[in-house]
């Protein structure tokens, strides 16, 4: 222990003589070991992190791929929804399960203390928490008992979180009641700190047992019906079970229950029912929660990952030359140590504790970059992003991580250099053999030279996917939408969760809409089922008056509905017929407007105005189409164009939840507080939320795709930067070791130009080994980020030139100097000095 601390002290002593190496060397590991913190911890948070249950390796999550029949629902995949039947038989018959839980998110509106919120609810089945094994924080938690009776037990269980930030942590709460979604429900208990549902990114504020659908979700309930799809289903495993085993006895099981649904189901080709029935039952991992977030954003991230490892591995390299360098300059200092008594073991133990010493500084400090970065990453994100309200910057996971990552980067840049000190002979060291003529020297030059190599193939790889993803991003800023965003301000309100009925929710709409046209400044202002840039769609199979159906033909179509001027306001082109009217109400003849391409598909011939369609297979054709408008996205920048349809929202039956829009005729940011002012009038209980301009709402869209084109471009700057000082240093320390060849090469006539020619033409070397290690790579890297790429090939022909110019420029203007100060050379001077 005293030889160690004796070594600490020295290493630091020995820093201290050398403050500008140490000061370099410690900002570019804390640079790259940050960085990877920083990603890292989102890495950690979003596709790492287990559900803070009991035995989470236990649970699988189901899932079912194949053909349905009627309404369903799913805010990730549509294979993860089942029909309350569905889970209700499995839960029954199969035998694989130690428990099988049944979940759906539900928007909540909940007024307690004179107070009304809009929050998340979560409709559970009774055993939820003893199967996930979660324990009470205060009173009690659900039940089976309580998930009987449709209707019977109004009971709800707060999370920890929002007993904290809405009641202050009152154990009072249990004695009260709260309204949700105009219903009362009687508070039993808080759930234990930590544990906010089975979904990352979208915390559960209240949970309701499931028998409470139909209160929660008035125009929905879906409780008997085998052909409603929105439950998704959790399983436990039995102890010693696995996964493909539990799904080998499940499937006799869930094939019968399918048999048994295929009863309900009409206007199915023989085809069509077979694969219905033959649908497999997969089990996927449920350890980390639903998979909505990691499907989001987990291939950006492992991507974004991937570029900051490159950035360390280029910054250790650069390390590893500079300790190179370093220790030829020490290797006089080495011969002496080894000749008065040392052993190469003690040499080879400090070297690798100065090594330490710079990866313990470098992480600490990395500890600041991190938290930095990733305060300037979730600082872009809306407060109510998922992002936002999982992510925690520092954990022991992340700790351990940094250290773990700092030991690494010491053994990786350190390794190497000690281990030529170790091997060094101390009577040909101190005899020396002329200036550049050491064969540490060379050997040093030599292991710079490889390095630089790799630094140059790495951010070639880093360098192309920046031009990949900056490529994407533009492509998506030229994308023709269809509408019209700026000038255009929205909100959304949802008077279902406070009893409306569609009547009321339609009444309500329209007179918000005429208030909201009388405000100063507004041109137009209508409203929309479906806010625009928000990933929400509704789809249907279509049916079409006098056309028989086509075995294997899809008429699957997507759907919005609309208030009067809704076109007008967002600025699509109307191409035919008219738009919807208040006069389309609710007893009037049932109308609908289809875009293009829905019109082009199936009425080229004959024109789809006049004509009538069904929504559902096998519906009656009683809506008659009045207007065709021209081709627009709706959910995201980047959907395909799809057959959609725009129905009234006076027809809505299931009305409950409506987007408003207001075209103004300047900023439309300034008539926020006027619209938050309207809705109070019309009605002070009504929660507003989402209040943002579309250009606003389109960004946000977009952030995730724009924050790794960023970063992607600052760690390819990075990286370009690391490897012109890496190319700098080696060419530097090449030039001083051969000033007496150079001087040489003067005296006998060569030329300035020859001798930058000479040095150049090293560059040159290590930019051609470079570019043919790391070509196949950046190709290998496009192929795996192509899923998040738009408009762009993977082996983009420009993209890749232009990584290898840019690399070039980098590379040549490194060189010039060392080439410069060649050339400059006085051969009598550098003939005397050798």
């Amino acid at each position: 222990m005293t030889r160690l601390l004796q070594d600490f002290r020295y290493a630091l002593r020995t820093l201290l003589k050398s403050p500008g190496f140490a000061i370099v060397a410690i900002a570019i590991l804390a640079l790259g070991i940050g960085a990877n913190a920083a990603i890292f911890a989102l890495v950690n948070r979003v596709l790492l992190t287990a559900l803070p249950v009991r035995n989470p390796d236990e649970l699988v999550l189901l899932r079912s791929e194949g053909p349905i029949s009627g309404h369903a629902w799913s805010d990730d995949d549509v294979a993860s929804s089942f029909t309350y039947p569905m889970y209700r038989g499995l839960r029954d018959r199969s035998t694989v399960f130690a428990g099988l839980v049944a979940e759906y998110p539900f928007a909540a509106s909940l007024a307690a203390g004179g107070q009304t919120e809009r929050a998340n609810g979560e409709l559970v089945s009774g055993n939820v928490f003893d199967v996930l094994g979660v324990t009470p924080a205060l009173g009690r938690l659900l039940t089976p008992g309580d998930d009987r009776t449709p209707g019977a037990h109004a009971v709800a269980v707060l999370s920890y979180a929002y007993w904290r930030r809405r009641f202050g942590a009152d154990p009072a709460v249990l004695d009260g009641t709260m309204v949700i979604n105009g219903h009362p429900y009687a508070v039993v208990g808080v759930a234990r700190e930590g544990f906010t549902g089975v979904q990352p990114g979208r915390p559960a504020d209240v949970f309701v047992p499931m028998m409470q659908k139909a209160q929660v979700t008035p125009f929905r309930n879906g409780l008997d019906d085998p052909k409603d799809y929105w439950v998704q289903i959790f399983g436990r495993l039995k102890p010693g079970r696995t996964r493909a085993e539990a799904e080998r006895e499940v499937a006799g099981t869930y094939r019968a229950l399918l048999q048994e649904a295929a009863v309900y189901v009409s206007g199915w080709t023989e085809d069509t029912r077979r694969k219905f029935v033959e649908k497999k039952l997969e089990l996927l991992p449920g350890g980390h929660g639903r998979r909505v977030m990691r499907d989001g954003i987990g291939t950006p991230l492992l991507s974004l990952m991937g570029m900051v490892t490159l950035v360390l591995l280029i910054a250790c390299s650069n390390l590893a030359g500079l300790l190179a360098a370093r220790g030829a300059a020490r290797q006089k200092e080495y011969g002496i140590r080894l000749a008065i008594g040392a052993s190469r073991g003690q040499l080879l133990r400090q070297s690798v504790i100065e090594c330490l010493v710079f990866s313990v500084l470098g992480g600490a400090l990395g500890l600041g970059v991190a938290s930095w970065t990733l305060d300037a990453l979730l600082s872009a994100y809306p407060p109510d992003s998922d992002l936002r309200l999982i992510a925690v910057p520092m954990d022991p996971r992340l700790l351990a991580f940094v250290a773990g990552l700092s030991i690494l980067s010491a053994l990786f840049f350190g390794v190497a250099p000690t281990l030529r000190a170790a091997r060094l002979d101390p009577a040909s060291t101190l005899q020396g053999a002329g200036r550049g003529g050491s064969p540490a020297t060379r050997e040093a030059l030599r292991f710079r030279r490889v390095l630089v190599t790799a630094q140059i193939a790495l951010t070639l790889v880093l360098l192309v996917a920046a031009g990949l993803f900056t490529r994407s991003i533009r492509n998506l800023g030229n994308v023709d939408l269809g509408l019209r965003p700026e000038h255009i301000i929205g909100f959304t309100v949802s008077p279902e969760l406070n009893g409306y009925s569609a009547e009321r929710t339609a009444l309500l709409g329209r007179r918000l809409i005429e208030n909201t046209k009388a405000l100063p400044g507004v041109r137009s202002a209508t409203a929309a089922v479906l806010p625009t840039f928000t990933n929400d769609t509704s789809s249907s199979n279509m049916t079409i008056e006098g056309r028989p159906e086509t075995p294997g033909e899809s008429m699957h179509v997507r759907y919005n509905a609309v208030a009067p001027d809704y076109f007008a306001t967002l600025g699509i082109p109307q191409l035919q017929g008219r738009e919807i009217a208040w006069s389309d109400g609710a007893s009037a003849p049932k109308v609908a407007v289809v875009n293009e391409t829905l019109a082009k598909k199936w009425f080229a011939e004959r024109g789809a105005l006049g004509a009538r369609i069904g929504m559902g297979a096998g519906k009656e054709a009683d809506i008659e189409i009045v207007g065709v408008v021209r081709d627009s996205k709706g959910a995201t920048v980047d959907e395909k164009t799809e057959p959609f349809v725009y129905l009234p929202i006076q027809q809505d039956q299931n009305l409950g939840e409506l987007t408003f829009y207001a075209r103004a005729e300047g900023d439309p940011a300034a008539l926020g507080a006027s619209l938050r002012a309207e809705v109070r009038r019309l009605d002070p209980n009504l929660p507003l939320f989402d209040l943002k301009t579309l250009t606003t709402q389109l960004h946000e869209s977009l952030l995730s795709r724009r924050l790794v084109m960023i970063l992607s471009t600052a760690f390819g700057a990075l990286a370009a930067l690391l490897a012109a000082l890496g190319i700098y240093g080696v060419l530097a320390f090449g030039v001083a070791q051969r000033r007496r060849e150079i001087g040489v090469r003067m005296a006998l006539g060569a030329t300035p130009a020859v001798v930058r020619g000479l040095v150049l033409s090293e560059v040159g070397r290590l930019l051609a080994i470079g570019g043919l290690v790391g070509l196949p790579v950046a190709i290998a890297v496009g192929r795996a980020v192509r899923s998040i790429l738009f408009g762009v090939p993977a082996a983009d022909v420009a993209t890749y030139a232009g990584g290898v110019v840019l690399l070039a420029v980098v590379a040549l203007a490194a060189a010039y100097p060392p080439a410069r100060r060649a050339a400059g050379t006085d051969a009598m001077d550098a003939l005397r000095t050798e």
